[in-house]
């Protein structure tokens, strides 16, 4: 493994295929040891692995059973993921360049079994509209569940607060597999959710599970309705509950 320190970026002549250029470079290599508790190297590893596990509800490993995982990995890192590190690293080379080109870059498909190696330019992100509004699959709304007054929002102002700010009507709201609301919820249900329950509240009891202290932000999903009453694809919403 190496590292990189002191990288300037400096412009390098008109070559369209390198606007930019890192200079100057110094390289720091090292080995990477999971017997030497000395270099923090499994301390990375075992924290970087927990966060994820956390992230996906996946079983966390402890230190002793990351060692012996970490520890059997060489062969894959010799082979096939020493391949995809590298073109990876070529594309990130695009990126610090500075490259706008959409074929600029490229997506690499290998098999080093048969051998078998390809290349193909990536396809452009779609692109969708609603009320006038482009947005595309890296565009999300952000909703601030805290009001001043430091109390969450309930479900109903939610639902104003996107017929007043975003001109949509939405007609179900879901958290995961959990749906929060929907126009066809029985009408006792569906007053009961939306005077008194805050989203956080609907989304644990719906789910049956409490959220962590650790949850800063949710993503919600939503079906809406515009202006027209037309039924509008939209992003997802990033629902920050802190």
């Amino acid at each position: 493994m190496s590292s990189t320190r002191h990288g300037k970026y400096s412009p390098v002549g008109k070559n369209p295929f390198f606007p930019l250029t890192l200079s100057p470079l110094s390289s720091l290599h090292f080995h990477s040891q999971q017997d030497d508790d000395s270099n923090f190297h499994m301390d990375f590893i075992v924290a970087a692995a927990s966060l994820r596990a956390e992230n996906y509800n996946i079983p966390p490993a402890d230190r002793y059973k990351s060692k012996l995982v970490a520890g059997k990995i060489i062969p894959a890192i010799a082979t096939t993921s020493a391949a995809v590190v590298g073109l990876v690293c070529l594309e990130l080379y695009k990126v610090v360049q500075g490259h706008q080109q959409l074929e600029s870059y490229k997506n690499s498909f290998i098999n080093l079994a048969l051998p078998f190696f390809t290349f193909s330019e990536p396809l452009a992100v779609p692109r969708h509209q609603y009320n006038n509004q482009e947005w595309t699959s890296w565009d999300r709304f952000e909703v601030q569940g805290l009001q001043p007054n430091g109390e969450e929002m309930t479900l109903r102002q939610f639902l104003n607060y996107f017929k007043r700010e975003h001109k949509l009507e939405i007609t179900m709201l879901s958290q995961g597999v959990a749906m929060l609301y929907s126009f066809f919820m029985p009408a006792t249900r569906l007053k009961e959710r939306l005077e008194s329950r805050k989203i956080t509240e609907i989304i644990s009891h719906v789910s049956r599970r409490v959220l962590g202290q650790h949850v800063r932000a949710l993503v919600l999903e939503m079906c809406c309705n515009n202006e027209s009453s037309e039924d509008v694809e939209v992003p997802y919403i990033r629902y920050t509950v802190c």
